[in-house]
């Protein structure tokens, strides 16, 4: 239980800090030529709001490290996406409160829903056993040297002043880039004086995939980035937690085909819902032009008066 709430605790921290982060690359100004990536950092790092989202993800990140420390990663991983669902929660309830503010609509509560379910299903088919604390280290030196060498071709690629899709490769980047940190910093967190070379790894993966982040986040709208990046973290932890760890889901046909359905509702549901939420929360705010006492929202009547 302990890791679950851990886990989700994190999921929490990230999400807050990903909607802060983004409005801050979003609002920072950027020009093209060689060396944008760098100059678009060092915009942000005297952003306060964007140094505030930093330190929600230091949280989230501590979080995370005590959730791996105390349980698998196959367990701790996919619970991170339902930092989504939990954020729309706590924003519906605030929301409430302003009648100037959209309220989620069904589809957003019926993706929620999706991700709950895709979730649990996952989990209660996987019953995952075995594991060790720390990887086997060629399978780890490929995963750290296959996320660095897709950044630095997402990278290559989005430099480009006409390159095409330059967001989803970048979030996809990031997205790996961050499934590998989380495989590391299960490592690190296990014996964190000896395994200093995992230490430089997850320092150096981590350092690329926010970079391949913030500049996802600047380069097109949360939309775009959000549900990529989201599905692709998890995704990488779960295929590789076998081979780096040794961790086992529970073998037979029907175990199998309920961790198939779990993932891809998880996915299916982390992508609509962080699509539909990011749509509304990007979409003008209505204003009133006429008076109508009779206006209902959320359940509750709101009196509309002249503009």
């Amino acid at each position: 239980m302990t890791p679950v709430l851990l886990a989700l605790a994190s999921a929490l921290a990230f999400a807050t800090a990903t909607v802060v982060q983004h409005r801050s690359a979003a609002e920072a100004p950027m020009s093209g030529g060689r060396f944008v990536a760098v100059r678009l950092m060092s915009r942000l790092l005297r952003h306060p709001a964007w140094l505030a989202g930093q330190a929600a993800a230091v949280v989230g990140l501590t979080l995370h490290a005590l959730a791996l420390h105390a349980g698998r990663v196959v367990l701790v991983q996919p619970l991170l996406s339902s930092g989504l669902v939990l954020a729309l929660l706590l924003g519906a309830l605030v929301d409430r409160r302003h009648a100037d503010r959209r309220l989620p609509d069904r589809s957003e509560w019926a993706a929620a829903g999706l991700v709950a379910v895709g979730l649990t299903t996952f989990l209660v088919a996987a019953r995952p056993s075995g594991g060790a604390d720390v990887a086997r280290p060629f399978p780890m030196l490929g995963c750290v040297l296959g996320a660095l060498l897709v950044a630095a071709a997402a990278a290559g690629w989005s430099a480009r002043p006409r390159a095409r899709h330059r967001t989803l490769w970048l979030a996809s980047a990031a997205g790996a880039g961050f499934g590998v940190a989380g495989l590391l910093l299960k490592e690190v967190v296990a014996q964190p004086l000896a395994r200093w070379p995992a230490l430089v790894a997850l320092i150096s993966v981590g350092a690329v995939s926010i970079l391949m982040s913030q500049w996802a986040y600047r380069s097109g709208s949360l939309i775009q980035s959000l549900p990529v990046m989201t599905v692709i973290e998890p995704l990488v932890a779960i295929l590789a937690s076998g081979p780096l760890f040794g961790e086992r889901l529970a073998p037979g046909a029907g175990a199998h085909t309920g961790q198939l359905v779990g993932v891809l509702g998880l996915g299916i549901g982390v992508a609509l819902l962080s699509r539909r939420t990011a749509l509304r929360e990007t979409a003008p705010r209505p204003t009133a032009s006429w008076s109508d006492t009779s206006t209902v929202r959320g359940g509750r009547a709101r009196e509309r008066v002249p503009t």
